[in-house]
C-alpha cells in the first residue's frame, strides 16, 4: 500500500504539494507544531506533513476537514472551466481538446488528494467518539467520509476513480 500511495503522490505531484501546503498553513493558523515540513516522503505520509497530535476533538476535525475542503475547492476551480468548454464550446479543435484535457487532469489530481492521512483520520475518528451527541450527529457524515477516504486514498482508489472519469471524458470527446 505504501508503494501505491507514493506512486500516486508522484503522479499527482502538484496536487499533493498543494495539499501539503494547506495542511501546513492550517497547522500554523491553529497553533499546531509541525515536526517535518517535507511534503514528499516515502510511506503513508507522502503528500502530507508531519505534525504533533491534536489537543482537542474540534482541532482534529477542523484540520482534516479544512485542508481537504480547500483542495476540493481548488479542484472545482479547474473542473468548471473544463466542463464549460466541454458543454458549450466547440471541442473539435485540437487546442480546445488540449485545454479541456489539461484542466481535467489538474482537477482529477486535486480531487485525488482531498483526504487526510491515515494517522490524522484515525486520530480524528478517536476524538470524534468523545464529542457530545449533538456534534456527533452533525459531523457524522463528514467524519465517516474522511475516515474511509483516507484509506481509499492510500490504496489508490481515489486515483483510479478520478482518472477513470478523465478517461471517460476523453473517450466521449474522441467519439
Amino acid at each position: 500500500m505504501r508503494i501505491i500511495n507514493v506512486i500516486v503522490k508522484v503522479l499527482t505531484f502538484p496536487a499533493a504539494f498543494f495539499k501539503g501546503f494547506w495542511e501546513q498553513l492550517i497547522c500554523k493558523i491553529m497553533g499546531i507544531p509541525v515536526e517535518s515540513k517535507k511534503v514528499f516522503q516515502s510511506g503513508e505520509m507522502a503528500g502530507h506533513i508531519e505534525h504533533e497530535l491534536f489537543c482537542s476533538a474540534s482541532k482534529s476535525f477542523k484540520f482534516c476537514f479544512f485542508s481537504g475542503f480547500m483542495t476540493f475547492l481548488a479542484g472545482l476551480v479547474f473542473l468548471f472551466p473544463a466542463l464549460f468548454g466541454l458543454i458549450y464550446l466547440d471541442v473539435t479543435s485540437a487546442m480546445m481538446q488540449l485545454f479541456i484535457l489539461s484542466w481535467l487532469i489538474i482537477a482529477a489530481g486535486l480531487f485525488t488528494n482531498i483526504f487526510p492521512s491515515i494517522e490524522d483520520a484515525i486520530e480524528m475518528w478517536e476524538s470524534y467518539k468523545e464529542m457530545n451527541k449533538f456534534a456527533k450527529v452533525i459531523l457524522a457524515p463528514a467524519a465517516a467520509i474522511m475516515y474511509a477516504g483516507a484509506y481509499a486514498e492510500t490504496c489508490g482508489i481515489t486515483f483510479l476513480t478520478n482518472y477513470g472519469f478523465v478517461a471517460y471524458v476523453i473517450a466521449s470527446i474522441i467519439m
